[in-house]
């Protein structure tokens, strides 16, 4: 009988296979983004995109949004609004990214380290989901995307 393998003793691309079979799962379809990396969308959810971690040692989720043109001259009140966003998040982060030839965005991010279980996997999506409702719910975010 032939040994089982640990994750940690498998290729980076097959680890990311668990994340990508789990997405799938749960009604995803996915598209690859290169060695370490999956966008996956859902009808009903935001677009996730996930990275596997150097050295297999985790995987960090992303959902990006483009800012309205509004804010392209003035970040202060998107600051603040990042600011307040953190202090309501218990899971994910959030960040601005500004470009220098393209619009800012708002990047909101949480990280799972280890190796791939799928309990744990299963939990870090639901508080990603947790703290998204949170994210769809504010009132400034609602503001910000409309005109």
């Amino acid at each position: 009988m032939e040994p089982k393998r640990k994750l940690e003793d498998m290729p980076i691309t097959h680890a990311l296979e668990y994340y990508k079979n789990h997405c799938e799962f749960l009604g995803y379809s996915i598209e690859e983004e290169g060695e370490f990396c999956i966008v996956c969308h859902h009808p009903r959810k935001d677009l996730l995109k996930l990275i596997l971690l150097k050295q297999n040692v985790g995987v960090m989720a992303q959902i990006i949004y483009s800012l309205p043109a509004k804010f392209y001259n003035d970040l202060i009140p998107l600051y603040m609004y990042v600011n307040e966003l953190n202090s309501i998040f218990i899971f994910v982060k959030a960040y601005i990214r500004v470009f220098e030839d393209n619009s800012p965005i708002i990047v909101l991010t949480s990280v799972l380290e280890g190796e791939y279980s799928r309990h744990s996997f299963a939990i870090f999506l639901d508080n990603i989901d947790y703290d998204m409702r949170k994210f769809h719910s504010y009132p400034k975010t609602l503001d910000i995307w409309s005109e």
